[in-house]
C-alpha cells in the first residue's frame, strides 16, 4: 500500500472494524471489534482514503475516523448493507459514529463507486433505484 501510485487506496474487508451494541444483550459494548483495533492505525498510517466493510447485513456510513474517533483527516467508513436474503430485524443499535444509517428493517442495496484523479464518488441504493446516500472524497 505504500508503493502504490495509484490516486486512492481502497479497503475491502468482510468483519467491520466497529463493534455495535445488540439489543438485549448489555454484556456487548459499542466500540470497536478486534479487526477494528488491530487495523485500523495502520489505515490512518498508511493513508487509506476509504474503507468498505461488511459482515452485519446493514448500511451504515460512519464519516471519516481517524485514532478512533472523529476526524475528517482519516479513512471514510462504510458498511456496505444487505445482499441475499440474511436480515437482522432490530438487532443492532446505532453506533455514536454512524452518520447515516439505511431504512430500517432493510431491504437489498447496492453500491456504485465512481473514481477519476481527484475525486471517489460512493453511492448506495435500493433494489429500485432509490438513492440511499452519497458521498464524496476529494484529493487536491
Amino acid at each position: 500500500m505504500q508503493a502504490t501510485k495509484k490516486p486512492w487506496k481502497i479497503i475491502l474487508m468482510h468483519k467491520d472494524p466497529l463493534q455495535y451494541r445488540i439489543h438485549n444483550r448489555p454484556e456487548r459494548a459499542e466500540g470497536f471489534s478486534d479487526e477494528g483495533r488491530a487495523y485500523m492505525p495502520h489505515f490512518d498510517r498508511l493513508g487509506i482514503d476509504l474503507v468498505l466493510s461488511a459482515h452485519l447485513h446493514t448500511y451504515r456510513n460512519r464519516g471519516h475516523i481517524k485514532n478512533f474517533q472523529r476526524d475528517e483527516t482519516g479513512p471514510l467508513y462504510i458498511l456496505t448493507g444487505v445482499a441475499g436474503n440474511v436480515r437482522y430485524p432490530g438487532l443492532w443499535v446505532d453506533h455514536a459514529l454512524d452518520e447515516y444509517v439505511a431504512p430500517q428493517p432493510e431491504t437489498d442495496n447496492y453500491l456504485t463507486l465512481a473514481a477519476d484523479e481527484a475525486t471517489l464518488e460512493i453511492a448506495s441504493f435500493l433494489p429500485d433505484g432509490t438513492e440511499l446516500d452519497r458521498t464524496k472524497l476529494t484529493k487536491n
